[in-house]
């Protein structure tokens, strides 16, 4: 960019970016701005990385911003070189811990050559002496290595404060870093990067204390949360876990979903220090600082517990389910880290809040004719009685054995009794004499037969049914369109229910 070009973009007293010198629509270069929970002001980051102190001038409050791509280059460098300054600080501990073995080494070496009455070195001796340094290069490498692979820094052990004489041109260039964990200033690292290191450093500490396990539910199964494996026995999931992931994978698991929430099983909740049972995790936070003088910064952590080896229900308000799923979607109410403002409905991460969005705000189009509809059903009902299309049912219901699906759980039980041999459920009505195979069909048959609970109204005539997809079925004759006729008296008729009917009445086809 020449000269001409420099004056052209000051005069216009457009936003310019102070480190490339672009015009447009850029950052603030000295306010706090927050990226996956880390807060990040770039006139301090250009300072630390590069020891550039930016000049603000009152005059001109519009010229201190920063583009995109700049951000980028600074993120990196700095990123780079706190993993410098971070590795030198290894190495150099490192190579202290070796170097009381170096002297000895080399003093034998000496006393040797001295028995040996070698006035001068030799170029043997010297080839002998780059050797050894060579081989003690690959043990300092080796050393730094182990060190970053194991989650507790065995140098720490070493009693350094012994060789401190030995240390005194190693000392200047010593780098200093947070101790351990016990000794972290929490408020500080709260203040620049939130509390979710907080809260995962409390997960990690109730994790490695107690019998919870950590798991995922992914396409309608349990799945391990380090490797996704499924399983369909929770005792095999949790010895999996237990057995091939530590806390250190379980940890970097966590930092690599931005500390979001985890689903743990609370089955079986032992303290592992004394054995104890506990009920919920409430008790076994309040247990390990009572009894165990285990610290915790906040009696809060990224935890939400579930029970998944017997009955489904609620760990916080009792309410119980019929299928995980839903469970799944309950547990929204209790933990609303992320609130919809739209509607002000709140989820428990940005998955479940992004999902609502699509499904209740976006709005939707037919695929034929461009109509706009508010929700799916409309939708759907348009494009069955206008365009015809047909529709095919989502298998959402998985065989655990097998490789079958089913779109309701009824069929998934039926199946898993006739194929897999399992017991028959019997859930019977507390009213009447009927049974049924899942509870859900059991209270679906209480609601609508003794309770007569008709909670779902149609828009158009305001009538109520049982079920939404009563409403749905009962929305198609407000739309004129017969698209069923019968093979008998051709009559037409907007659904199949009438047409079923009709045939039952009329003519005597069941």
């Amino acid at each position: 960019m020449d000269l001409k070009s420099n004056n052209d973009v000051f005069t216009a007293k457009s936003k310019i970016c102070r480190c490339c010198l672009k015009s447009g629509i850029f950052k603030s270069i000295s306010s706090e701005y927050y990226c996956s929970g880390q807060k990040e002001v770039y006139s301090d980051m250009l300072k630390t990385t590069f020891d550039i102190q930016l000049l603000f001038a009152d005059t001109e409050p519009s010229n201190h911003y920063i583009c995109e791509d700049c951000i980028l280059r600074l993120r990196d460098a700095s990123k780079f070189k706190q993993m410098v300054v971070q590795n030198e600080q290894h190495y150099l501990r490192a190579l202290e811990t070796m170097q009381f073995d170096d002297e000895r080494e080399l003093k034998q070496l000496d006393d040797d050559m001295k028995l040996q009455e070698i006035k001068c070195e030799s170029p043997a001796t010297a080839e002998f002496v780059d050797d050894a340094f060579d081989d003690d290069d690959d043990k300092i490498i080796a050393n730094i290595k182990m060190e970053l692979s194991q989650s507790d820094n065995i140098l720490d052990a070493v009693p350094l404060k012994d060789y401190a004489h030995k240390r005194s041109k190693l000392k200047k260039c010593k780098i200093k870093t947070d101790a351990d964990n016990s000794s972290k200033d929490w408020s500080k690292i709260a203040e620049r990067r939130g509390n979710g290191p907080i809260l995962r450093e409390n997960s990690l500490k109730l994790l490695a204390n107690s019998t919870i396990f950590v798991f995922q539910w992914n396409k309608s199964r349990y799945r391990c949360f380090c490797c996704k494996e499924p399983f369909s026995d929770v005792n095999l999931l949790r010895e999996h876990t237990n057995k091939l992931h530590s806390l250190k994978a379980i940890e970097k698991k966590i930092i690599d979903q931005q500390n979001r929430l985890v689903k743990v099983d609370i089955s079986v909740l032992k303290c592992k220090i004394c054995d104890e049972n506990l009920q919920n995790l409430s008790t076994l936070r309040d247990h390990l600082i009572d009894i165990h003088n285990v610290e915790f910064e906040l009696k809060e952590d990224l935890l939400v517990p579930f029970k998944i080896g017997g009955d489904l229900s609620c760990q916080l308000c009792k309410e119980k389910f019929t299928v995980f799923r839903l469970l799944n979607i309950h547990m929204n109410k209790h933990f609303q880290k992320q609130v919809c403002h739209i509607c002000g409905a709140g989820f428990s991460n940005l998955v479940f809040l992004n999902l609502h969005k699509t499904r209740s705000h976006k709005p939707l189009k037919c695929r034929q004719c461009d109509l706009t509809f508010s929700n799916k059903i409309d939708k759907r009902t348009h494009e069955i009685t206008v365009h015809n299309i047909k529709y095919e049912r989502k298998l959402r219901f998985p065989c655990p054995y097998c490789e079958d699906r089913f779109f309701q759980e009824n069929f998934r039980v039926q199946h898993l009794v006739e194929k897999h041999g399992l017991k028959k459920p019997d859930f019977k009505c507390n009213i009447c004499a009927k049974s049924f195979i899942t509870k859900s069909l059991c209270n679906n048959h209480l609601k609508n037969v003794h309770l007569k609970q008709k909670n779902h109204e149609c828009d158009v005539c305001h009538n109520f049914f049982y079920t939404k997809s009563d409403v749905l079925r009962h929305k198609v004759t407000h739309s004129g369109v017969k698209n069923f006729s019968c093979s008998l008296c051709n009559n037409p008729f907007a659904s199949k229910d009438s047409l079923r009917r009709h045939m039952k009445r009329t003519h005597g086809v069941i």
